[in-house]
């Protein structure tokens, strides 16, 4: 039984970056729609990533918030010849250990809650007070994880590496008429970002109408918040905040709607 047979799923990712992690979704029947609403380019700003690369070998810790993250700072100790051998790495989820894992870092603390907030939780049992902790960090992240490990004592350098810009209506004429033609029955969101840049390529001022026929997918609980902020309903939210998580997540949904009707 293929559980999917006729289902469109748009996911605001490349084919490139997600089609690994959406075999079981594929498997199962579903077409999908690739459609990358951002891109990730270098912070054009490196005072203060070389102001921390100065002071590298007195990090006790490197913590990645992102794969994003992962894959920029990954290239960054390469072009510095960086030995990350003397630091502690930590990642917040299943999805940033896994691109850590594809670079060779090695992972010495992955947190129980997949979030900044289960990271800081892990980090509270520790003794942190003076620990020096960098986070290489986009333009666009928050300061919650910053700001709790401060209070933990630790002497934290947040420093954005990478800047999250929208993607170009024009490289996504195909998809955008695909999915003016027929609505997708499920869209996938990655990241508050992602959400926000597919309402401005789509030209959605008001997005209620657009999506009431469809359901939503969000990675995780950060995106969650920010499309229901707009009014919109999320429908699947996966326990494991990753690809292959929200692969998992939407068959599961299907499972039960199937067995429902």
């Amino acid at each position: 039984m293929n559980l999917l047979k006729n289902k469109t799923i748009l996911i605001t990712k490349s084919e490139e970056e997600s089609r690994d992690n959406l075999d079981l979704l594929i498997n199962q029947g579903a077409e999908i729609i690739y459609f990358p609403t951002i891109k990730i380019v270098p912070s054009p700003d490196i005072s203060f990533l070389n102001d921390a690369l100065k002071i590298f070998d007195q990090f006790d810790y490197i913590i990645f918030t992102s794969s994003n993250a992962v894959d920029v700072f990954a290239e960054i100790a390469k072009k510095n010849a960086l030995s990350l051998a003397s630091v502690k790495i930590a990642a917040v989820g299943a999805s940033t250990a896994f691109s850590c894992q594809s670079h060779g870092i090695k992972i010495d603390l992955l947190p129980n809650k997949y979030s900044a907030a289960g990271l800081a939780e892990e980090f509270s049992k520790m003794e942190m007070d003076g620990k020096n902790i960098f986070i290489p960090s986009s333009s666009l992240s928050r300061n919650e994880l910053k700001l709790k490990l401060s209070e933990l004592g630790a002497n934290v350098y947040s420093v954005p590496v990478y800047d999250v810009i929208g993607n170009e209506a024009n490289k996504l004429i195909l998809e955008t008429e695909k999915i003016n033609k027929k609505r997708p029955d499920l869209y996938i969101f990655t990241s508050p970002s992602s959400f926000n840049n597919f309402l401005k390529l789509m030209n959605l001022e008001t997005a209620d109408r657009f999506f009431e026929k469809s359901l939503i997918c969000a990675i995780g609980n950060t995106t969650e918040s920010a499309i229901r902020e707009t009014g919109l309903s999320v429908h699947i939210v996966p326990e494991i905040f990753s690809l292959s998580g929200i692969s998992e997540a939407v068959i599961r949904y299907f499972s039960i709607t199937a067995n429902i009707s």
